[in-house]
């Protein structure tokens, strides 16, 4: 007669380790031998992966016998590179969005010219915005990024030259500016789309959030380099290193296998183009829930991103401080959206609708506190709040849309949300207006107010945002 092994044998112990196994494997590891022999083979459980293709799904992530889902993405190799390009692509990015902020600043001392400065790539994001979403869907989403990114690195190189000579002036930033809006339009749908190609379907959220903490990550750390360097180096040595960056981002792509893209290449030119974006449209106009996603992300970038357009200015204005400070500030914000971003990623499937808005209203009282707020000591604790809801509510809305959306539509749908940025833009230009007419911390209050009100809006008239898991 079979004995059953003791409830403290090595066998029972592995099966209580490894819950991750059916119940119908579970129990075959308790049965004695004969009883095995006679049970069917657990089937390895399998997953889509890039392309479509089929790849075995692996136990999850455990930690002295805890399962940990933060970082699950990184099991992947390609998320890997992917990863570490987001790092060297985002220095480049923000850093120049911070360093020309404060040089056009320092160049014209006016809220004005900043802020026309952003809504120029604004302008640009906006009209070219739908067309990037139609380039992810018909081309392989790597060789668009990587097209771009080379564009990013001459931008730099360019305006870096230009400030070396001692010839840099107001009119090349805003040409910059300008093209740096073409890139973040054509580039940018395909990039954060390529993170539902990278890793499997149930890990796409922990996907996004991990990729939009190396953003957060640069958030701060390329405000404080690029600081640091504009105040020792001076504004072409900045500039070099950022164009230096965006050739590493480059590099650390080619190892990602390229994957066809889903709506095929299109033929026709501009004709078929414009036909793909009424498409993509009208798919997103039927599908209520990336409808209630999108209009939310636009109020949110409406009202509540300006201001961190004007930090530099604002910094200078309230506190009679330069770039070190803005830098101490974007820093400060930038670790609190790399906290939100890790715990996003930790986070199981449900109730995502409420916490996309409550992201939201983080957003609106930290910035209601810095427009009140007359100390730097309590500015500094602000700028993480509000470094969590920005984080928070940009993750969760990314992993969100490439959940719901079709694979042949997600291109088109993230360029949509990446059409924010075109609306930020314009509203920090705005903002910059009103802040020449009434004060910046008046205008910053304002602002605050408003967005609080539109996210009660809808928490209480949006059941489709409530009911998201």
């Amino acid at each position: 007669m079979a004995v059953r092994p003791p409830s403290d044998s090595i066998v029972v112990r592995r099966a209580r380790q490894h819950d991750y196994r059916t119940p119908a494997a579970s129990q075959a590891l308790l049965s004695p031998p004969a009883e095995r022999a006679e049970m069917p083979q657990r089937q390895p459980l399998r997953t889509q992966g890039a392309g479509g293709s089929a790849r075995v799904a692996e136990p999850p992530m455990r930690v002295f016998g805890r399962r940990v889902r933060t970082f699950e993405s990184f099991r992947d190799s390609a998320f890997r590179w992917f990863f570490v390009s987001t790092l060297a692509q985002m220095y480049s990015a923000i850093g120049q969005m911070f360093v020309r902020t404060f040089l056009v600043y320092e160049l014209t001392e006016s809220y004005a010219a900043v802020g026309l400065v952003a809504l120029v790539s604004g302008i640009v994001q906006f009209l070219l915005g739908p067309y990037g979403g139609v380039l992810a869907d018909r081309f392989p989403k790597k060789t668009v990024t990587q097209v771009f990114q080379f564009v990013g690195l001459l931008n730099a190189f360019v305006i870096g030259t230009l400030a070396i000579m001692g010839i840099l002036e107001f009119w090349h930033l805003l040409i910059s500016s300008v093209s740096q809006g073409i890139l973040v339009a054509l580039m940018v749908p395909a990039r954060q789309a390529m993170v539902s190609e990278i890793v499997p379907p149930e890990r796409i959220m922990n996907g996004v959030a991990l990729n939009t903490a190396a953003m957060n990550m640069m958030q701060f750390g390329a405000p404080l380099i690029g600081g640091v360097l504009l105040a020792t180096a001076g504004a072409g040595v900045t500039f070099f290193s950022m164009a230096g960056c965006y050739a590493v981002a480059i590099l650390t792509m080619l190892p990602i296998p390229a994957v066809s893209a889903q709506a095929g290449r299109g033929r026709g030119g501009v004709r078929e183009a414009f036909r793909d974006i009424g498409d993509g449209f009208r798919y997103i106009a039927r599908h209520r829930v990336l409808r209630m996603i999108l209009l939310l992300a636009f109020f949110i970038s409406m009202l509540g991103t300006p201001f961190q357009g004007l930090l530099p200015g604002f910094v200078q204005d309230a506190f009679d401080a330069g770039p070190a400070l803005a830098a101490l500030f974007m820093t400060f914000s930038a670790i609190g959206a790399f906290l939100a971003a890790l715990i996003i990623a930790s986070l199981r499937r449900s109730g995502r609708g409420k916490l996309l808005i409550l992201m939201g209203v983080f957003l609106g009282g930290s910035i209601l506190g810095m427009a009140i707020s007359p100390w730097i000591w309590l500015s500094l604790p602000i700028m993480i709040l509000m470094g969590i809801g920005q984080s928070g509510r940009m993750a969760m809305a990314s992993a969100l849309i490439q959940e719901q959306a079709e694979p042949a539509y997600r291109g088109r749908a993230m360029s949509v949300l990446m059409m924010q940025f075109a609306v930020m833009q314009g509203g920090v230009f705005v903002l910059g207006i009103v802040a020449e007419l009434v004060g910046i911390r008046l205008a910053v209050f304002v602002v605050a107010i408003m967005l609080l009100g539109a996210l009660a809006l809808f928490g209480l008239f949006s059941p489709t945002l409530r009911r998201l898991q």
